[in-house]
């Protein structure tokens, strides 16, 4: 690894063990009292920093809002500090991302919400997700189901989009989901892919290992479109439709301007 890798590494690890002993009284106060100022404060904090030692500049377009659900494409792990840094919000991620060393570790203290896809219906699970909605507490997920090179969208999977058609949201016939689009650019003119992990044959922490050592770096971009009300549509399917097409439309308008 070079040196600028492990310098990088030794600041990030440095500033996560100087955290943790702040931020886990705040989870605390969260689960107790539902106060989660200290956990947004320094997720916030910590994914900015993190963004600037790896050297990666962010941008924000369009306007951020209060809605209950955010959805958008997937093409990097970068996307989870971006989103961190910008929104408050839990994650849902599948369940294998519990036991990647380390990043498993960060993903728990981050109150993801951890499900198994071909599994989304057992109650369970869609309980956890009506009950943090009901706390008041926004959720993102990516509907694509994987991460892509960046260059493209794919067709939207509606099976989390069940839990914007909950009895809660039936009765106050209320709630809306943000779709937002994720766009990079690349320091490396012919690689604009230089940040997805979505080839076979490269890992998350190869991934990580490439983009870490790089001296120079380039942008992401995080375009917020206008909230869709949940009750505008009849069904998960239509509505992950319009969601896709929303994300889908923010990649193509910003293809020349970034």
């Amino acid at each position: 690894m070079s040196s600028i890798a492990v310098l990088r590494v030794s600041i990030v690890l440095a500033l996560t063990l100087t955290l943790i002993p702040i931020y886990l009284p705040g989870l605390a106060l969260n689960y107790l009292f539902g106060k989660r100022i200290v956990v947004l404060l320094i997720k916030k904090f910590w994914s900015r920093t993190v963004m600037r030692i790896i050297g990666i500049e962010q941008e924000i377009v369009g306007i951020k809002s209060e809605a209950n659900i955010f959805v958008s494409n997937h093409i990097s792990w970068i996307d989870i500090l971006a989103i961190n840094s910008t929104l408050d919000v839990v994650f849902i991620a599948k369940k294998e991302v519990r036991s990647w060393p380390g990043l498993g570790v960060l993903a728990v203290l981050g109150q993801t919400i951890f499900i198994e896809r071909k599994s989304l219906n057992v109650l369970a699970q869609k309980s956890a997700l009506e009950q943090c909605l009901r706390k008041g507490q926004s959720i993102f997920f990516f509907p694509e189901g994987t991460s892509t090179d960046g260059s493209i969208i794919k067709q939207f999977k509606s099976s989390l989009f069940e839990v914007c058609y909950a009895e809660s949201f039936k009765e106050n016939i209320f709630g809306a989901v943000q779709p937002l689009t994720i766009i990079y650019k690349s320091p490396i003119e012919n690689d604009p892919s230089f940040y997805s992990f979505w080839r076979e044959e490269d890992t998350i922490f190869d991934n990580i290992k490439k983009i870490i050592k790089k001296v120079s770096h380039g942008r992401v971009r995080l375009v917020f479109h206008k909230p869709i009300e949940f009750n505008k549509y009849g069904n998960r399917k239509h509505l992950s439709y319009a969601c896709y097409k929303a994300v889908k439309n923010g990649l193509t308008n910003s293809e020349n301007s970034f």
